[in-house]
């Protein structure tokens, strides 16, 4: 009796266990389950490559208010064992408001070898605000094998009101020249959206008067949408008959659009015998002609639609700062223009592009002496940890000077004044200290000159002196793309809101998808910001690489992504 009462109790819980391992239900206070008994076999889950898209209603790659959008990508199990009690999981980073989505919901499990397409609706009410989402994905499984976060980025476009109006009008009649009893003529009237928001869902409606008849039977005409500037011409055949005894027809035109307010009624009255056109107005060729009208843009291209590499190297770097504001230590003239933006920009391509994490980012704004410094120091100390495993990207976009007696070039923090150099930058500290870790590969992108110049006014602008920087030479495994030459200045990009070394440097990595060469990036720099900078700014900007002496054999060959 021992024997059997031991042996039942035992029965149960393998039983328990059996169970635990086909339903994510089964899990124990701890949220564990039984992935197998022994050895493990757990699953691998991961989004397939190049699955993470973005689609939208009208095609404008954007979330516009009231739109219904979707991200979707394909999960696939390519591990040993089923991943159970999926959960995905979405966090807007940049708390824009007017947003609706699920942050969380579940999805079941998925089998080894099976795929799932996992679409996630966003869409954006009225009060959506414009800016930039920034969505963060990740799934969640039953035993901690979900999948690292992936970041996209979408563009939110708020509500643009349209207003439809009757514009114009015209009376006519084949019978004579007159408007008479029991004679009929035609009416026509001018539908327009002069707003900048599309209207749908248009309807014109004519409540005809006593003893007027619509012989054409089209009181309410459903007109559907009016683009911005779009316009429709509505043909009412009308008579009256001889009961009408006033001298004047009025027609109280009504017009209704999708949201009830965005309209503006006509009153249109006809005098009984006043001359008429024995002619209809006849519009050439379309009908729904659109006015032009240039909606102008806070972004620049390169600012969307970013390309997503789903693919993290968990090894990979990036110090990024964007020093504009100088107010400060200087004055707010020689601020540098769009430096954050460009900052805020290369952020995403590093996020989104290049593969490094969220957690190995550095992004620093308006930095001063002691911000730069000790986040250089961190980030060496993190290169020297991670060894000949390490890869580090470092984007500057800032002031840059030169001392005046040894032209030694040297990064400026937003609190140093050009006459007091002591607490700034030596680029060639720079240099050295991320030489030194052993890191396999060192990025450096410079957009700033050292000349005593700067976008728009430069430090030492208003003396009209310009200094040749001594040339540092890059250290260990790095390259060093810089802006400009020489005495040369680093531009902005005025209608790009970037500067002119950036925009380019992002458009190349963005058209791309980052699959480009080193030296096909420093072939279109050098040969595209030369022109382009006449063009737009008719000043010189010719762009530089550097390269250690130890890669000047192999770097032509990396690739950005």
């Amino acid at each position: 009796m021992r024997k059997l009462n031991f042996f039942i109790p035992l029965l149960v819980c393998v039983s328990m266990l059996v169970t635990a391992q086909k339903v994510a239900t089964g899990v124990s206070e701890t949220k564990f389950v039984s992935i197998t008994k022994d050895p493990p076999k757990p699953p691998y889950l991961e989004i397939e490559y190049g699955t993470l898209t973005f689609g939208d209603t009208d095609g404008n790659n954007k979330i516009n208010a009231n739109e219904t959008t979707n991200i979707r990508f394909i999960l696939n199990n390519t591990g040993m064992g089923p991943g159970l009690d999926l959960k995905v999981k979405i966090e807007e980073q940049n708390h824009l408001s007017g947003l609706n989505y699920e942050k969380e919901y579940s999805i079941g499990g998925l089998e080894v070898g099976k795929t799932q397409t996992i679409e996630i609706p966003v869409s954006g009410n009225m009060n959506l605000e414009e800016g930039t989402a920034s969505f963060k994905i990740w799934i969640n499984e039953a035993n901690g094998f979900g999948i690292d976060p992936v970041y996209i980025d979408v563009t939110t476009q708020s509500f643009v009101a349209p207003m439809v109006k009757i514009v114009d009008y015209k009376v006519s009649s084949q019978s004579g020249s007159s408007l008479l009893k029991r004679k009929p003529f035609d009416l026509q009237v001018m539908v327009q959206n002069v707003g900048q928001g599309a209207a749908e869902n248009v309807r014109l409606r004519l409540p005809v008067p006593e003893n007027v008849f619509c012989l054409s039977a089209n009181e309410t005409v459903e007109i559907g949408t009016l683009a911005p500037g779009e316009k429709k011409l509505m043909d009412f055949n009308l008579v009256t008959n001889n009961q009408y005894n006033a001298e004047t027809i009025p027609f109280n035109f009504q017009l209704i659009e999708k949201y009830n307010k965005y309209t503006e009624d006509k009153s249109i009255s006809l005098t009984l015998n006043q001359q008429v056109s024995n002619k209809k107005l006849v519009i050439t060729g379309q009908e729904a002609a659109v006015v032009p009208i240039v909606i102008g843009s806070l972004t620049s291209d390169v600012d969307k639609n970013i390309p997503t590499n789903i693919k993290k190297n968990s090894n990979r770097i990036a110090l990024i700062f964007g020093n504009e504001d100088y107010s400060g230590s200087l004055n707010a003239e020689i601020n540098v223009k769009f430096a954050i933006n460009d900052a805020q920009t290369f952020r995403q391509y590093a996020l989104n592009t290049l593969g490094v994490e969220q957690k190995n980012t550095y992004f620093n704004l308006n930095a001063t002496a002691g911000t730069m410094n000790q986040q250089i120091q961190l980030v060496t100390e993190i290169i020297k940890r991670l060894g000949s495993d390490a890869e580090l990207i470092f984007y500057y976009a800032g002031h840059g000077y030169p001392d005046e007696g040894t032209k030694i070039p040297y990064l400026i923090p937003v609190d140093v004044n050009a006459t007091n150099l002591t607490s700034a930058i030596k680029l060639s500290d720079i240099y050295e200290g991320f030489g030194a870790t052993g890191a396999k590969r060192i990025t450096v992108f410079l957009d700033a000159c050292f000349s005593g110049g700067g976008r728009d006014q430069g430090l030492l602008a208003a003396r009209s002196i310009s200094i040749k920087p001594k040339e540092e030479t890059p250290m260990g495994n790095m390259i060093v793309f810089s802006a400009s030459s020489d005495k040369q200045t680093a531009l902005p990009y005025d209608k790009e809101k970037h500067g002119m070394f950036s925009y380019f440097l992002f458009k190349k990595i963005k058209d791309t998808e980052g699959n480009v060469t080193y030296g096909e990036l420093s072939d279109y720099l050098i040969n595209t910001v030369g022109i382009e900078s006449l063009r737009e700014n008719q000043k010189s900007q010719d762009p530089e690489v550097n390269v250690s002496p130890d890669v000047s054999d192999t770097w032509m060959d990396w690739t950005v992504k």
